[in-house]
């Protein structure tokens, strides 16, 4: 059995839409045509390519996107339904680092696996075009936090879109200290951490390590990119935004993690890689799998140390997703937040780790 208790706020219709109704206030927004938002400005891409709805919201996507934001085009479209809106985003790396700042403080202890207490490592491994990176890396400018240095490894598997977050970072003004670009297999990272620490002793994982092929090291908008030989020692934080399995997620009523999402790789735990590589062999992972190894990469047994979250449709079963991480071995509660933009869940977030809200 998995319990649920529900927050008041999470019950019923959004205090802005309670607002709304309580002044008798009607919905007066008129759709524009070909993408226009108000500011004249039509869609330039073929519309089977990128929406109009995706092009006339693309500054809640990036608020400086006419300062040279690329989120890709008609050769690359699935950046315009997969980036994280830009207030979403900003939100989820506050709440990232107040839990792991407060952690640290609980106790007087210093309650992650990063030895230095001013400072935070993140690691976004499903970087995409970098709406949810530039976010956790922006967290240095804030005055808020001044007393805490953050640190993010963006991982992603296709180059090109590593590049369009350098570039993203760039207009954004992100210190080129703050963030690192690693092209790489998600599941080839996860191999390489447990709970919260790179492995450097597990049998064969000399071997595993040197099987992975390294990515070359280069510099894109004065960023660091490179393979697997950048990742950090250490982990406080990781951050999952999967592929959900395309624009249909949103019509399949109660979305499922575990049938929705599936990540291929030719890495396995185990660490046969060598022979798979040979024999041209790939493994799906599914998103309650990926949930398990995320867990066992960044978490510790008991969810004393580290912080995972897993960012997924505003549709998921919540049950699904507790019976998902019982049975991938996480222990403890976790919370499922909605992430409302004017007045409408977009979509969720589960954070698993030893700080929570209570209920």
């Amino acid at each position: 059995f998995v319990p649920v208790q529900k927050h008041s706020s999470a019950i019923g219709p959004t205090k802005w839409q309670q607002n709304r109704k309580k002044n008798n206030q009607e919905y007066q927004y008129l759709h524009l045509p070909d993408g226009d938002n108000g500011d004249g400005v039509k869609n330039p891409y073929p519309k089977e390519a990128v929406p109009d709805k995706f092009w006339a919201q693309r500054k809640r996507l990036f608020s400086r996107y006419d300062e040279g934001i690329d989120i890709g085009g008609e050769n690359d479209s699935e950046m315009w339904y997969s980036v994280t809106p830009e207030s979403i985003a900003n939100h989820i790396a506050q709440r990232m680092v107040k839990m792991i700042s407060q952690s640290r403080m609980n106790g007087g202890n210093i309650d992650t696996a990063s030895d230095d207490s001013n400072n935070i490592v993140l690691m976004d491994l499903f970087c995409g075009c970098g709406g949810n990176s530039i976010a956790f890396a922006r967290m240095n400018s804030r005055e808020d936090n001044s007393s805490q240095s953050v640190k993010v490894f963006a991982v992603d598997n296709n180059l090109p879109r590593l590049k369009m977050a350098a570039k993203n970072a760039a207009v954004y003004g992100v210190d080129r200290c703050s963030i690192v670009f690693v092209h790489a297999n998600a599941i080839e990272v996860l191999n390489c951490y447990r709970h919260g620490y790179k492995t450097k002793d597990e049998e064969n994982n000399e071997n595993y390590i040197s099987s992975v092929k390294h990515g070359q090291l280069q510099t894109c908008s004065g960023y660091k990119v490179g393979g697997v030989e950048l990742l950090p020692d250490v982990l406080d934080g990781m951050f999952l935004s999967p592929p959900w399995g395309g624009l249909s997620y949103d019509d399949a009523g109660q979305y499922n993690p575990m049938e929705s999402i599936i990540i291929k790789s030719n890495i396995i735990q185990g660490h046969d890689t060598l022979k798979q590589q040979v024999e041209g062999k790939f493994m799906n992972i599914n998103g309650g799998e990926l949930l398990g190894l995320a867990a066992n990469a960044v978490l510790d047994d008991t969810n004393s140390k580290g912080l995972l979250a897993y960012f997924l449709p505003r549709n998921t079963n919540g049950v699904i997703l507790g019976q998902i991480a019982v049975s991938s071995g996480v222990n403890g509660r976790f919370e499922m937040e909605q992430n409302v933009v004017n007045g409408k869940v977009k979509t969720i977030t589960a954070y698993f780790c030893r700080y929570l809200h209570q209920p």
